[in-house]
Formats: structure tokens, C-alpha cells, sequence
């Protein structure tokens, strides 16, 4: 039979003294799939043996055989030994007794050496036989079959089974109660609960696997899953004396790494908090906050913290609330297109589906890193582990002094980094003293005509995808295929951008600091040349950041000023490096700090851009955030200079004394931040938001460490500050600090205000600094130090305002 499937997770077992692979898959018709490997065994390279160790490799018993071969190790031709053994596990030990560097390709995944060697994507072509009933039994899917033939398909989509549950257990014993579920399967959204009249736990269990098996999802989801409902699952399902959680399509159970990652053999396991979280950073991470904001509806009325009279007296409605709970955690999932993201990315990445969702950025790097290695018979080193370099030197800032600006063009490299790599040919495998490309750092890389690097070859064919994609999205025909092709090629964008950020890690198998040093090296002197040249003809230059440069426009209506925009960008596009003209300013402010500006774009687009500022920091009070964007208003509709400082001071006087005196609506006072494991704090007591998760612990709400909590300053004078939490929904009977927050409001607003001379204190009582009183803007300048390296200043976190 043959098959065109999604892979969505794959593994690997031990049957009949012989490594099996699984790839757990679902067919372009709907159907799920296991794909049994046969024939494929584990191997590692050791670079220049000594005979003594051959020999003792040839009596191992393990070792099943030896080969030599010719590689290229760290610039130079090394003999190799390929040393093929039986048992994946069995690696690690053969690795640890080799000195560091001797041993290549050693710590590669198995299930990904396999998908890497047959150089396999997301999408694959399947033919094979199908098993006898006794394996067949062993799996969930409505196909097992042993693999005859296997290749890499066209992409595609198919539609996923996904299943969202919640439990609910008693806060007194722990035992669960009901667990419900919300399945996406095609159009179909199919909801219920399970539970027993007679309050079985055993039972409930029991029936909650059959389910899984019935339904045989690809994706298991929830909200909080990880950090509450599969360690309630796992631990309930011990103490009841069931041995293993048949949770996976080869009835394996949930396995958990660094303490918050699920996985189960066969499918993908998302937990919509964490996807919220990484996704949205909303400043309250609650089921109830999060469903209100994106999907306009709330949980039902149900006291969670009194779930067992609850489900003493209302268990319909605690039944109704459990399903509502999974329901919406499946409806923010589809909404954050969690799913298709990470499809589009395992399709560019050559990845099963779990590992593009699940695994790390330097996962989707090595997937097409080491097939191109291993086609040019180039040595792959193992990742390195518990050490740290001084970091390199980043991007090059042009400070910019402050004041009003009018008719600001906005110009942004394109790819800034990958283009440098293609067009400089930097590469692992092109770093050589003998060089004729030279880096402003003194590092050298080879030619192209002498030998093309790695890096730079993957990107061009990946720039040539993204622009393929690019163009099947014009020329799409339906709402659905644009999406699909712009999901495509903004997943080659971020797979591209990725490739500097693990070469200047520190960790990363194929890290040379030099490398990550000479690239942003070379941006910096890109950068330079456009500034300089610019300012050269008299243009002055406000501000540039990393890959982006602004300036003002010699024309003062808008058809000039986007010619001008276009020709400057134009000019400066060459040698693979491309100036994309992205926008105009009207007007830009800046208080003189670097990454910190607002502008009201005009063009393509009309919108406020704001960097840097608290309306767009998680940790800051709504009110914080609202006070700072009618000042925003006021600095960006004004007429001019005079208008400017007389209206802008009165706006933030006037927002101060409205918080001094109360005139705030309570949630819009609403402090929310991140809480770690308690341990990792070395004087606790004393913060804030540490003290109010353990309140919060103590009034029996739910908590784990990586969670946001939310409180409202009551008394800042005391040390440590007294806070109340905030839960919403429950009324707030505390008074707030109002002196407290109209001075964080205060120190807020100065920082955009010191320009005028105004501090937090003179915003506070009405006074103006008198060191820094001004009539004009203009007295008010930055010394420029372009070429220095600019001095580091801790950022304010949440405990400088307290």
C-alpha cells in the first residue's frame, strides 16, 4: 500500500533484538498511520583512533561494524572511524569514555538521525506491508505497516484531530471529580465529560484513556496542562494502581522533561498557557483573562475554590464548567494558529511535527545543517554544555538627541545577518587564515571560488524558497492558499534569522565566536557607510539601530518624500544586501535614549509606532500604559514647539493628579508579573510578587512556578510593601496606594518629560528642575560617541519602584 502522510511525532523501540523506528503519521484522507523502520542502527564517528581502540571496538559485542572514512574535521582532511552499533541507548556510554572532540555526531537524537540520513520532512510518500494482528495490537492507529519504501513528498496540510481536556478534582482529597474534553476533528467539534455517579476515580481514568484511544488525537492540548492537569492525571492514575497511562499511539504514557515539557509517543503535546504566554505576554495569564480578550467570552460561574460543595450540590453545572474550560482552551489554540505555525515550520525545517513545535531553534538548524554536512563529508561536532564566553560585540547604535522630528524616512536591511553570511561566504567550513575575504575584525573567509560554505548555500536555497512561496501567495486563488503560502514563507524567515542567533551562542555544535563576531562586524560597517554617506550629502541622520537607519526627508509633502525614500533605498541595495524602504514618520519624537522612540507613520500605512516604552512592557499598570499614550497623543498632534511643551505638561499633570485623587477605575491599577520556584529567590520575603503567590497558595487558588500573579500596591510606605493579590472576578475591598501610583505614573511620564526639564518630583508637585530649564529643545543635546561602545545601564525592572 502507499501513502502520502504528515509525520507527527516519531520514536523508536527495541523488539526482537532489533532497533524498530516509529513514525506516527496522519494521511492526506484522514487516517492515522503508524510507519514501522526496520534496518537502521545507530552510529557515531571517532576522529583518528589509535589501533588499540579499534581493535577493542572489533570484540565488542554491541559493535556490529566498523568503517573508515575521510572527513573534514575543524578545517582540515582527518581519518574517521563510523562505528555502527545495536542499541541507541548505548551511545551515551561509548561517548563518555572518549576525550572531547574525538567523538562526532554522537549526540544527535535517533529518531532524527534517521529522518536526517533519509532526508525526510514533515511530509512524506509511505509504501509498505501491513502487520500481522498481534503488532497491529500494540498501537492505536487505524494503520500499522512496515516500511518498504519511504521519500520526501510535496508539502501539504491535513486536517489534525485535536483534543483539549480539563480536569476538575477535589481540593480536599485531590481526587478528580470529572474530566471533560473538546475535539476539533475536521469541521466536527465534539464535547463532553466524563465522570461516575459514584465517584470511581478508577473509573474515570479508565474511560478518559478509552476516549484518547477511541478519537486517537495528534494533538493533546489544554490550558496549564502541563504545570496541573497532566501531573493530576499521572499522579491520580498511581495512587489508584494503574500501572501505565495508555496515553500514546504505542501505549506508552507521558514522560516529562525539565520539569514543564510533556511528551507522549505519537502525538503533540501543546499547552496553550505556555503558548499564550510566549505568543501574547498578556499582563494577566488567567484562562478567564485570556478567552475574554481574544474570543470575547468568559468561564462559567463556578467557585473554583469551593469545587467540593460544588459537586456536592451543583454537579451539572461544575460538568457544564469543565467542558466550557476545554472548549475555550481548544478555541486559543486554533485562534493563535499555534498548530499551522508549527507546520509551516517543520515543512521548511524537514522535521516531524513535535520536534519543529516542541524542540529547540538549534533542532531546526542542525535538521538542515547536518544533511548538508554529511553530503559533503564534513565532520559534526557535538554540542557544547556548561560553558560561557564573553558575548560578542552586537549591533552598531547611532544615538540620537532629543526633540520633535518632521518627515522621518524609516530604511531596514532585508535579512540583514543571512545576507551578510551569503554575500561574505561566512562559514565554519570558509574560516581560514589564508582568506581573501577579510572581516573588519581581522577574520578571514575563503572565496566562493575556492569553496562555498555551508551556511551560505542553505540560505540562498531557503531565500529562493521564501521568494517562491512569495509569489504562490499572489498568485493564489483563494483565501485559504495565500494563507498557506504566507504561512510558508514567513516560517523560511524565521528558520533564516535563526541561523545567527545559535551561531553566537556559545553551545551550539557548529559556535566559533569569530564567526558570530566578523558578521556583526561586517552590520556594523554597513550601517556606517550608509550613515555616513547620507550625512555626507547633507541629510541628517536621527537614529539607527542594528539594521534600520532614520532620517530626515529633504521634501515636506508626501509623493517627494517617498520617491526620495525609494531612491535612497535603492542606491543602497548591492552586493546581496538589500535597503528596503518600510516607512515615514510624521512627526518622531524621541526623549534621547536609544530604542526608545514614538512616531505617527503616514506612510504605507497610517499607525503609531512606539519602541521601548512602557505601553508595550508586560510589568507596567494599565493606567501606567494609558497615562503614557496621552502624552503620546499630545507630543505627536501638536503644532508646534510652544504648543508642544504647554500641552504635553498640562496632559501629564492633569493624568497625575487624576491618579493622586483616585479618579482610576481599580483593574486599571492592576501590577501582574512572573513568579519562579520560591527557591530560586535569595531574600523572598521581600517581593512583592513572591509574597502575593503564596497568598494566593494560601486562599486555595491555583498556582505553579512560570505563572503571572496580579496585586494592587495597598501601602508602599511599609518595607516590605504591603500588596493585596488581585483575582478576577472577586471584589477588591482594599484601598489602594494612590500616592504610590500617581508617582509611578510620575517617574513614567519624566522620562519621556526630562526633555522639557521636567524630573518625577517637579511632575509631582508642579515644580519644574531649574538645572534643566530650557526655552528650546535644542539646548538639550546628546554628545554622539558613535564609535564607542556605548555604556551598559541595568534596565528598571519592578524592584527599582519599590
Amino acid at each position: 500500500m502507499k501513502y502520502e502522510a504528515v509525520v507527527i511525532d516519531a520514536s523508536y523501540h527495541e523488539e526482537n533484538d532489533e532497533t524498530i523506528i516509529n513514525l506516527f503519521c496522519r494521511t492526506k484522507e484522514g487516517i492515522s498511520l503508524t510507519a514501522r523502520v526496520h534496518g537502521f542502527d545507530p552510529y557515531f564517528y571517532l576522529v583518528s583512533p589509535p589501533d588499540k581502540v579499534i581493535d577493542e571496538l572489533k570484540n565488542d559485542k554491541d559493535v556490529k561494524k566498523i568503517e573508515k572514512y575521510t572527513l573534514f574535521v575543524r578545517g582540515i582532511e582527518r581519518e574517521c572511524a563510523k562505528v555502527t552499533i545495536r542499541y541507541p541507548y548505548k551511545v551515551p556510554e561509548y561517548r563518555k569514555n572518549v576525550p572531547e572532540g574525538a567523538c562526532l555526531a554522537a549526540d544527535i537524537p535517533f529518531h532524527l538521525r534517521y529522518f536526517f540520513d533519509a532526508d525526510l520532512s514533515l511530509c512524506v510518500e509511505i509504501e509498505g506491508n501491513d502487520v500481522d494482528a498481534e503488532t497491529k495490537s500494540k498501537y492505536t492507529t487505524d494503520i500499522v505497516l512496515d516500511v518498504e519504501k519511504i521519500s520526501p513528498a510535496t508539502p501539504f496540510k491535513v486536517p489534525l484531530t485535536v483534543f483539549s481536556f480539563d480536569i476538575e478534582n477535589s481540593i480536599r482529597e485531590n481526587r478528580i471529580y470529572v474530566i471533560s474534553y473538546a475535539i476539533r476533528k475536521g469541521n466536527e467539534l465534539i464535547k463532553d465529560a466524563i465522570w461516575s455517579d459514584t465517584d470511581d476515580e478508577r473509573e474515570i481514568i479508565e474511560r478518559f484513556v478509552e476516549v484518547i484511544k477511541k478519537y486517537d488525537p495528534d494533538v493533546i492540548t489544554g490550558y496549564n496542562i502541563g504545570g496541573y492537569d497532566i501531573p493530576v492525571l499521572t499522579e491520580r492514575a498511581k495512587s489508584n494502581g494503574i500501572k501505565t497511562l495508555n496515553i500514546g499511539r504505542d501505549m506508552g504514557t507521558f514522560s516529562v522533561s525539565q520539569e514543564r515539557f510533556w511528551r507522549v509517543h505519537g502525538r503533540v503535546v501543546i499547552d496553550v498557557w505556555m503558548a499564550v504566554k510566549l505568543r501574547l505576554r498578556p499582563k494577566q495569564e488567567t484562562l478567564n483573562f485570556v478567552a475574554k480578550m481574544l474570543l470575547g467570552e468568559e468561564k462559567d460561574d463556578v467557585n473554583r475554590l469551593k469545587i467540593d460543595e460544588e459537586w456536592k450540590n451543583r454537579r451539572e453545572d461544575v460538568i457544564r464548567y469543565c467542558i466550557k474550560d476545554a472548549e475555550l482552551a481548544l478555541r486559543i489554540l486554533e485562534e493563535l494558529a499555534e498548530i499551522n505555525r508549527g507546520m509551516d515550520i517543520a515543512a521548511v525545517a524537514h522535521l516531524p511535527l513535535d520536534d519543529a513545535i516542541n524542540g529547540r531553534t538549534s533542532t531546526l538548524i542542525d535538521s538542515l545543517l547536518i544533511r548538508e554536512a554529511d553530503r559533503r563529508n564534513i565532520g559534526v561536532p557535538m554540542n557544547k554544555y556548561g560553558g560561557s564566553e564573553t558575548p560578542i560585540e552586537g549591533g552598531y547604535v547611532h544615538s540620537i538627541q532629543p526633540g520633535l522630528y518632521h518627515w522621518v524616512i524609516v530604511c531596514d536591511f532585508k535579512s540583514m545577518y543571512p545576507s551578510i553570511i551569503i554575500s561574505k561566504n561566512i562559514c565554519f567550513t570558509t574560516l581560514s587564515e589564508d582568506g581573501e575575504i577579510e572581516s573588519p575584525t581581522g577574520v578571514r573567509f575563503l572565496s566562493k571560488e575556492r569553496r562555498v560554505g555551508i551556511v551560505p548555500s542553505i540560505l540562498e536555497r531557503l531565500m529562493a524558497q521564501r521568494d517562491e512561496f512569495k509569489k504562490k501567495a499572489k498568485r493564489a486563488e483563494s483565501a485559504e492558499e495565500k494563507a498557506y503560502y504566507d504561512g510558508l514563507q514567513n516560517a523560511v524567515k524565521i528558520l533564516m534569522n535563526s541561523f545567527y542567533g545559535v551561531f553566537a551562542s556559545s553551545f551550539y555544535r557548529f559556535t566559533d565566536k569569530k564567526i558570530g563576531g566578523a558578521i556583526t562586524a561586517f552590520a556594523r560597517e554597513n550601517i556606517k557607510n550608509v550613515i555616513a554617506t547620507l550625512e555626507n550629502e547633507g541629510i541628517k541622520v536621527i537614529y539607527s539601530d542594528t539594521d534600520s537607519v532614520f532620517f530626515q526627508s529633504p521634501y515636506k509633502n508626501l509623493e517627494e518624500a517617498i520617491k526620495f525614500g525609494e531612491e535612497v533605498a535603492g542606491r543602497f541595495s548591492k552586493e546581496g544586501m538589500s535597503l528596503e524602504f518600510e516607512r515615514i514618520l510624521e512627526p518622531f519624537f524621541s526623549h534621547g535614549k536609544k530604542k526608545r522612540y514614538v512616531g505617527k507613520a503616514i506612510w504605507p500605512k497610517e499607525e503609531i509606532v512606539i519602541r521601548g516604552y512602557e505601553t508595550r512592557r508586560t510589568d507596567a499598570f494599565d493606567w501606567q500604559s494609558e497615562a503614557l499614550m496621552e502624552v503620546f497623543d499630545a507630543i505627536l498632534n501638536s503644532k508646534d514647539e510652544k504648543e508642544l511643551k504647554a500641552k504635553v505638561i498640562s496632559r501629564a499633570k492633569k493624568l497625575i493628579e487624576m491618579t493622586l485623587n483616585g479618579e482610576v477605575p481599580i483593574e486599571k491599577l492592576v501590577i501582574s508579573r512572573s513568579v519562579r520556584d520560591f527557591e530560586s529567590y535569595k531574600d523572598a520575603s521581600r517581593l512583592a510578587h513572591v509574597e502575593v503567590a503564596k497568598q494566593i497558595m494560601a486562599e486555595g487558588y491555583e498556582f505553579i512556578p512560570g505563572m503571572k500573579v496580579s496585586w494592587i500596591v495597598v501601602d508602599a510606605r511599609k518595607t516590605p510593601q504591603k500588596v493585596e493579590p488581585y483575582i478576577e472576578g472577586k471584589e477588591f475591598r482594599s484601598k489602594p496606594d494612590y500616592e504610590y501610583y500617581a508617582r509611578r505614573v510620575a517617574m513614567t511620564l519624566s522620562r519621556v518629560l526630562e526633555v522639557f526639564g521636567y524630573d518625577e518630583d517637579s511632575l509631582f508637585t508642579g515644580s519644574r528642575q531649574t538645572s534643566l530649564a530650557s526655552g528650546s529643545l535644542d539646548s538639550f543635546e546628546v554628545e554622539e560617541k558613535r564609535d564607542e561602545k556605548p555604556q551598559q545601564k541595568k534596565k528598571p525592572t519592578l524592584e527599582d519602584f519599590m
